[in-house]
Parts: C-alpha cells; sequence; structure tokens
C-alpha cells in the first residue's frame, strides 16, 4: 500500500476513533513501528493529531476543555522548569499561598525543596502529589469535581473552601496574557475560582512563558495590577516589559539554561 493511501486511511481511523496505537496500526498494515511512528508524525506535522507515548490522538482544540494535563507537562519542559526556579525563590519560610494548576505550575511545584515551612491551598493534584514528599510543606487539597484531562478540583465546594482563607501570594498559569494585563484560559472549568483571586490576596503572581505575552485565549480570568508578579522568560518584548513596569507590575525573566 502507497504511503498516501495508508496516511488517509490511519487519518480516518484516528477521526472515528480519537486514538489510535503504534502496535494496532501495525497489525492493520503489516509494516514496522518504524514506519507508522513516520506516518503518526507527518500527521502530527500537518497539524491533525497529537503524538503519545505508543500512539496518537486526535488534536481537537474543544472550546470548553483544556488540552490533557499529561500532555502538556512534557512540552518545553526546560523552559517551564527555568519558570518554575524563579518562582520557587519567591516563597518565603512561614507562608501561606495558593498554588493553582497548569503544566508551568507543576513544574514550579518540584522546583519547591524542603527548605522553607509553607502552608500551600492547592486545587491540582499533580501539586498536591508532588509536594508530599517535603515534610516542612503542609497541604491543604481543595475539594470539588475532579475534572480527568487536567486532575484539578473545581465547582461550588471548591470555591466555598477558598473563601474561607486569605494568602500571602497566589500564583497561577495562563494560556495568554494581554497588553492590557488580562490574562486568559482555554477554558471556563477554573474561571469561579480565578473571579475570587482578588478577595483572596494582596499579589498575583502569574507564570508565563513569552509565547504567550501579548495574546488573547477564549476565557478573561483575570488582570495583573500593580504590586503583582509576571514570572517569564529572556524573550519577552522590551516594549511590553516596559509597558508592564510602567504599571508597577514586576518583571521577572528566567533563563533556559539549555538553549
Amino acid at each position: 500500500m502507497a504511503k498516501k493511501q495508508r496516511l488517509e486511511e490511519i487519518w480516518k481511523m484516528i477521526e472515528k476513533r480519537g486514538t489510535v496505537e503504534v502496535s494496532q496500526l501495525c497489525s492493520v498494515y503489516n509494516v514496522t513501528p518504524m514506519t507508522i511512528r513516520r506516518d503518526l508524525d507527518t500527521l502530527e506535522e500537518q497539524g491533525k493529531i497529537i503524538r503519545t507515548h505508543g500512539g496518537a490522538i486526535i488534536n481537537n482544540e474543544d472550546l470548553l476543555l483544556e488540552k490533557p494535563i499529561h500532555l502538556r507537562l512534557h512540552s518545553n519542559i526546560p523552559l517551564k522548569e527555568a519558570i518554575g526556579h524563579a518562582a520557587s525563590q519567591l516563597l518565603y519560610d512561614g507562608e501561606r499561598v495558593l498554588i493553582a494548576s497548569g503544566s508551568t505550575i507543576y513544574h514550579f511545584a518540584r522546583m519547591i525543596d524542603n527548605s522553607r515551612r509553607l502552608m500551600v491551598v492547592t486545587n491540582s493534584l499533580n501539586v498536591a502529589t508532588e509536594l508530599s514528599t517535603r515534610n516542612s510543606i503542609s497541604i491543604l487539597q481543595l475539594g470539588g469535581s475532579l475534572r480527568s484531562n487536567t486532575l484539578t478540583t473545581t465547582g461550588n465546594f471548591a470555591c466555598t473552601m477558598l473563601e474561607q482563607f486569605h494568602f500571602d501570594a497566589c500564583f497561577v498559569g495562563a494560556t495568554a496574557l494581554d497588553t492590557d494585563g488580562i490574562f486568559y484560559h482555554h477554558s471556563l472549568v477554573e474561571k469561579d475560582i480565578f473571579d475570587r483571586l482578588r478577595t483572596l490576596t494582596d499579589q498575583i503572581i502569574l507564570l508565563a512563558d513569552s509565547s504567550k505575552l501579548g495574546q488573547q485565549d477564549f476565557v478573561k480570568v483575570g488582570q495583573l495590577k500593580a504590586g503583582d508578579t509576571l514570572i517569564t522568560d529572556t524573550n519577552i518584548p522590551g516594549d511590553l516589559k516596559a509597558h508592564f513596569e510602567k504599571q508597577d507590575i514586576r518583571i521577572l525573566c528566567a533563563q533556559d539554561n539549555k538553549n
């Protein structure tokens, strides 16, 4: 079978099922795993699929759903680690902080060592699990409805719990940040939590790499104001950095040492 025909059939199969495995396709077409991986690479380059361990899923950007967290965790790791390390330097002994969810936020949690006594409240199962190995850190996991694709808890119960606290700082992520300081998420899932941030803390610390800056997404979830902090990377445009600093928003630029 010609490659073009095989690609068309594989694409139709993924459209129908939503996912495929390399081993399955090898059996169907009687070809080697390397051949199938090359076919999937071609479909990914065309923007039709997202590669996963051992297969692929359809690249279906649903406006109401985040891309699965396990896919986002493994992209741009060195950059997310650099931003996470910079954020970890803003934690001080004895603080009570909210750490939200997201792939960059997870890598921030990985960078937090056991040298400081902290009280961490989070709606992210990944963050809570990661920090559970630090015996100096107390963790309060918010209840609520569990979103399987993001591994976060949301809903009225989570919001009711949050309203009982006031934090020294809230560490959050975003899918976009526009020039007015408004930050966005791709979905509505956590909007109720973000709507309460200003009542929970005097300082929001936003972690977002430079590719997200000067951009907009679907759902507005908050806005940076004087006294807040943006942690990004060294590729932030100079004029945008100056624009935010003029509004008394602190900018920290992390250096990805692996590039």
